[in-house]
């Protein structure tokens, strides 16, 4: 597996990550931002160490390292930068799909995550599993990412459809359900089953907020 070492400037020592949980997908929600331009907003806008992701996938299918095996600030949700890798795909899939070619690399590499790491492929996830988030897009199809990593790691599954694990509810949504449920908007069962409707019942609890507070 050829990853791109693009010869990133980091200020401060980075800190290298005793275990690795979660292999987390995230996009950077601008169409054309490169990793040294991430890299250069995370510094000046963000005031980190530099780019918060430890993995990039290019649109043309290369694969580049940010911060490598080292914690990211990728993912504060469930503390997940101390335990997991953050792998960014360049583009703003809430406008744009992924590229073929950018499915097949970043499954490529994430499979070889997974075996490096000793991981499962329900152990990947997007970061809207993890935060009150739409990342890493509308447009991003985790089912088929997850196909193409299985094909990665195992090339007789290839053509075949596999059980992948089912919507991860994240905290902060269950969160909001709760408390949509105490206006009678929602089910406290409500089921979420993708990204849609964890923005709808994010945007739903906010409005009920801002009522609440009177600003609305």
């Amino acid at each position: 597996m050829k990853i791109e070492n693009v010869g990133l400037k980091f200020d401060k020592t980075l800190t290298p990550l005793k275990q690795v949980k979660k292999i987390i997908v995230h996009h950077p929600a601008h169409r054309t931002w490169n990793i040294q331009d991430i890299h250069n907003y995370h510094i000046k806008n963000k005031k980190w160490n530099g780019i918060g992701y430890n993995y990039f996938v290019t649109k043309n299918g290369k694969a580049q390292e940010g911060r490598g095996r080292n914690q990211g600030a990728h993912c504060i949700g469930s503390n997940m930068n101390p335990q997991s890798l953050g792998v960014c795909f360049q583009g703003d899939f809430d406008k744009e799909t992924p590229t073929e070619v950018q499915y097949r690399a970043g499954a490529e590499l994430i499979a070889f995550l997974l075996q490096k790491e000793g991981l499962q492929i329900n152990d990947v996830a997007g970061h809207n599993a993890f935060a009150a988030t739409a990342c890493p897009g509308k447009n991003f199809d985790m089912d088929k990412l997850k196909q193409y990593i299985l094909e990665e790691m195992n090339p007789n599954v290839k053509g075949s459809i596999q059980e992948v694990k089912k919507f991860t509810v994240s905290d902060a949504t269950q969160r909001a359900i709760k408390n949509l449920s105490q206006y009678g908007i929602v089910a406290e069962d409500f089921e979420v089953k993708d990204n849609n409707q964890a923005m709808l019942i994010s945007i739903a609890n906010n409005m009920v907020k801002a009522i609440k507070d009177g600003k609305l």
